[in-house]
């Protein structure tokens, strides 16, 4: 006897879902979460008893790859080779902090461009302030140290063509038509000729410093190459492996030529064929990475919220000194160093709250300027005197107008000045806005010491500033019009009058 037919569910018997593609499921695609297809259904399955595709959640495998940082280099196990590895990557931040210094004060020489120095010392408050921590100030470390390694690695380079170079004018002008005249010449062709293509060959491996002088260093790594490789790596590493498993791990990762070495980087680059699409590709991308016009543009209008609240202060200070009328000019000189004191103890708050909120109106944000001094206040004046001392020094490359030779060397000492001064800055707007998040009320005792003991304390210092900044008018060579240049809030350079 038959048993009785049992009804299938309602979702079994209505229609099927449409068939989706057949290609592979991506379940070897790596750890990076889950990954979800639909599993492919075939024609004949369609019919009253067919299922519906079912929803398939592959399961990352434990790939057991080694952690990687920021940069994307492996994060070695071993305490050696992680001391090395710390060392490396220190000494690689420290060459990108100069690389930024030099980068800001050639870009700060530059007219128009100049705001881009701005742009991101602003941008370097404003990530701070955000998370709180100073390291965040230090943007893009590794690709301005990449930019310094270009930079300097060309430039050593062509220290021989030059030395060569003035050997074959000497000659010339000794003998013009002399066998060494012309031996120095071809010779100079020649090494010109191959210097050229060694130079584009390190920068399309990547420009580091050892792309420049791989050959010095290739046969230190082909000895390490032989030692840690297929040769006598298999002997050495299970001594190695012994003593401890997580050193063998690290000294024994296999890098292939590629890796390393720079012909063998081209050439696959060439077997690829795509050699020119690749390098264009990379340096558009590096390119757009470094944010160029949105720190043109944050740049352009924190100097000109700071123009706007300094400008009348200012043109009463000049007024005191260029008026004929005595009493009117003393009017206008006492009135603009009035206005100025109050500007000053509020225009370093006003623009670092710009620079967060990346809105012009937060300059006039006065209330919100004083909530964030009265949560923060000794962060805030210790930020508002290292920017005014800062400054302060600056004002003595005012003193001569500076050839042309000497301004970005001298804007060196200008960006290397104030670059702490907005660290500190985003950091006391961290400071600020921390407490602010924990809603911790403004306490009448807060409000004391803050009113009543550290904004007694900013006037010293803005006072002194404004002393040095009345003299500059007769010792800078630009006259009254030197009391315009306020690189402490503007663009960071005193040169041009901005």
């Amino acid at each position: 006897m038959s048993s009785p037919i049992t009804p299938l569910p309602p979702q079994l018997t209505g229609p099927p879902d449409p068939v989706v593609s057949g290609r592979v499921p991506p379940v070897l695609r790596g750890p990076g979460g889950p990954d979800v297809f639909d599993a492919p259904v075939v024609a004949d399955d369609i019919g009253p008893l067919a299922v519906p595709p079912v929803r398939v959640v592959a399961q990352p495998a434990s790939t057991g790859k080694p952690a990687v940082d920021a940069a994307g280099r492996r994060i070695p196990k071993s305490w050696p080779v992680y001391l090395w590895y710390l060392l490396c990557t220190s000494l690689e931040w420290l060459f990108g902090l100069a690389s930024v210094v030099g980068c800001l004060a050639v870009l700060s020489a530059i007219p128009l461009v100049q705001f881009v120095s701005l742009g991101y010392l602003l941008e370097a408050s404003s990530r701070i302030a955000k998370s709180g921590r100073l390291r965040d100030g230090f943007i893009d470390m590794h690709k301005f140290a990449r930019i310094g390694s270009i930079v300097l690695g060309t430039w050593l380079l062509l220290l021989p063509l030059r030395y060569l170079s003035s050997l074959s004018l000497d000659a010339h002008l000794v003998d013009p038509g002399s066998f060494s005249a012309r031996a120095y010449r071809i010779a100079l062709l020649a090494c010109t000729v191959l210097m050229i293509g060694h130079i584009l060959l390190a920068w399309y491996s990547g420009g580091k410093l050892r792309h420049f002088f791989w050959p010095l260093l290739a046969p230190f790594q082909a000895a390490a190459l032989f030692l840690f490789g297929g040769i006598i790596g298999p002997i050495l590493r299970p001594l190695v492996e012994r003593l401890s498993k997580k050193l063998a791990e690290d000294m024994y990762v296999e890098r292939p030529l590629t890796a390393w070495f720079p012909p063998a980087i081209l050439f696959a680059g060439i077997r690829r064929g795509h050699l020119y699409r690749e390098a264009r590709d990379a340096v558009w991308e590096f390119a757009v990475g470094l944010n160029l016009p949105q720190h043109f543009w944050l740049g352009l209008r924190g100097c000109a919220g700071a123009v706007v609240w300094l400008l009348v202060p200012v043109l009463l200070l000049i007024g005191g000194s260029t008026i004929p009328n005595g009493g009117l000019a003393f009017v206008s000189g006492w009135l603009g160093a009035l206005m100025l004191t109050i500007v000053l103890a509020h225009l370093l708050i006003l623009q670092t709250h710009f620079a967060c909120e990346k809105q012009f109106v937060a300059f006039f944000d006065v209330v919100r300027c004083w909530g964030l001094f009265q949560r923060a206040p000794l962060a805030w004046w210790l930020a508002l005197s290292v920017a005014l001392l800062a400054s302060v020094p600056l004002y003595l490359a005012t003193i001569e107008m500076t050839q042309r030779e000497l301004t970005y060397l001298i804007s060196l000492f200008f960006v290397a000045f104030l670059y702490p001064a907005r660290l500190l800055a985003g950091w006391a707007m961290g400071r600020s806005l921390r407490h602010q998040g924990a809603q911790r009320p403004l306490t009448p005792l807060r409000f004391i010491f803050s009113v009543f003991l550290v904004l007694p304390a900013t006037a010293p210092v803005i006072l002194f500033y404004i002393v040095i900044l009345w003299a500059s008018q007769y010792t800078a060579w630009f006259g009254p019009a030197s009391l315009l240049v306020q690189h402490a809030f503007m663009v960071p350079v005193p040169f041009l009058g901005v």
